[in-house]
């Protein structure tokens, strides 16, 4: 994992929360922590005002009790849950390592974007071309079906909103993207400006996902060509060998 933090562009000082919240948990639970790194936008440098802090807290024995002590550090940060949600996910070190975690884990993005907070780096072994396919094509096989539904009962443009789209298809897509992307070219892509240059014509998922009036005005106007569109790359991708 990386160890710096990336700059973001927040209004808030997001190192100090992060390090406050550490404090909190290591006084309670010192001899119990293995690991704490952060994932998502932050991580990748991608946050905004709006984004969550998306924290791993590894353990080595995981109780109700020590669920609620996380609990209570995410709300006593000098800051309230409605202006920065602290999204933190607890797993034992046996279950981080338990192979039926591996999807919901997605070990490979762990290993490419995660930014080792606290404790030991347990995301430090190397992870095999075959893995990597593996993690991605599960993606977009969950994506694909989603953009089936949608075609299939005919969903109407106006329910089909970008902050809908955006969390069903989108922000999944946009890291099948990025494995796609590592497992050609060795280079993973942590912002949406490096997946867009990443590729010799930019997917039109990542277009979308850049820009959300774009989205809204496409899915109005030609709502079974996007459908069609977002289908048929999708379908291309989860088809390709690398």
């Amino acid at each position: 994992m990386r160890i710096a933090l990336p700059e973001n562009n927040i209004s808030k000082d997001y190192s100090s929360l992060i390090n406050d919240f550490i404090a909190q948990i290591c006084k309670v639970e010192k001899d119990n922590i293995v690991s704490i790194f952060l994932t998502g936008s932050f991580a990748r440098g991608e946050a905004t005002d709006g984004s969550d802090l998306d924290v791993w807290c590894i353990f080595n024995e995981l109780n109700v009790e020590t669920l609620n002590r996380v609990g209570l550090a995410s709300r006593n940060l000098p800051v309230s849950y409605d202006k920065l949600e602290m999204n933190a996910q607890c797993l034992t070190y046996n279950e981080f390592n338990n192979k039926h975690f591996s999807k919901f884990l997605a070990y490979p993005i762990i290993f490419a974007e995660g930014v080792l907070l606290h404790g030991k780096d347990i995301a430090s072994r190397a992870i095999q071309d075959g893995e990597i396919e593996k993690t991605y094509k599960e993606f977009l096989a969950e994506i694909l079906l989603g953009i089936r539904h949608y075609i299939a009962v005919n969903e109407p443009a106006e329910k089909l909103t970008f902050a809908k789209i955006k969390a069903w298809v989108l922000k999944p897509l946009m890291f099948a993207l990025r494995l796609e992307r590592y497992s050609v070219t060795r280079s993973y892509p942590l912002t949406i400006t490096e997946l867009l240059k990443a590729y010799p014509t930019p997917p039109i998922s990542a277009v979308y996902f850049a820009n959300g009036e774009k989205w809204n005005e496409d899915i109005q106007s030609q709502r079974n060509n996007v459908l069609r569109s977002l289908h048929d790359e999708v379908a291309n991708l989860l088809t390709r060998t690398v």
